[in-house]
């Protein structure tokens, strides 16, 4: 099992999002893809809301791999995205000197597909001294068998294997001042909690006053973006 030193906090961790690229997402089955990039794009507006710095990288974007997801450069228009030669994110100098750069010894990562793109990095950056959370729901592989094996391996290496939603939690830490990021992200990419949401905004008394201080406009229903 593995002790994180302490609780991720917008201060101290930094997100790699590694080849999330088109091509990629349309072979990788292991998730609905609905799903996957929604959990992609709830993941990425965390790291926006809490103002966290973000390093993007794509492999052979050329080829069938294809050119990062548009709505992430939209998201981070100010990001450059860190086109690499080599398989391993950790082994390309451009793409380990971004990280050290931020300064930041908590990494949060997620890419496609989970047992190269996000394993390879993870156990590297682990090997030089990092914390590692891996955003498995925000990853995506051929088939569940090699997530389960992959989960495995990185959980063995010292990896923190996580989800989008927890790591949204963790970092909110405190709902009095943080879960206008919790109700909205929820709501936008979360199926189950925009019906939730959409039904408790229909009938509460206080409706108006949790829909202004989670930032929503007009009437429910609540609109999905991302889907």
């Amino acid at each position: 099992m593995t002790l994180p030193a302490s609780e991720l906090t917008p201060d101290n961790c930094a997100f790699l999002m590694i080849d999330h690229q088109v091509g990629l997402m349309q072979f990788l089955s292991s998730i609905d893809p609905m799903q996957l990039k929604n959990n992609i794009l709830g993941h990425a507006k965390t790291a926006r809301a809490f103002d966290i710095p973000v390093i993007m990288g794509t492999s052979w974007p050329m080829g069938p791999n294809g050119p990062t997801m548009p709505e992430l450069k939209a998201l981070f228009p100010d990001v450059d995205v860190i086109d690499r030669p080599v398989v391993n994110f950790w082994n390309d100098d451009t793409s380990r000197q971004a990280v050290e750069a931020t300064g930041r010894k908590k990494l949060v990562i997620s890419g496609l597909a989970t047992e190269v793109c996000a394993a390879f990095p993870a156990i590297s950056a682990l090997r030089d001294g990092y914390e590692v959370y891996v955003v498995i729901d925000a990853c995506a592989d051929f088939n569940p068998m090699i997530t389960d094996v992959t989960t495995q391996r990185l959980a063995a290496a010292g990896a923190i294997v996580t989800t989008w939603v927890a790591v949204l939690a963790e970092l909110a830490a405190n709902t009095e001042v943080n879960g206008k990021h919790i109700g909205l992200l929820l709501s936008e990419h979360m199926g189950q909690y925009y019906a939730a949401m959409n039904g408790f905004l229909g009938v509460s008394p206080n409706a108006d006053a949790v829909r202004k201080g989670i930032g929503l406009t007009g009437e429910p229903p609540i609109p999905m973006t991302g889907l």
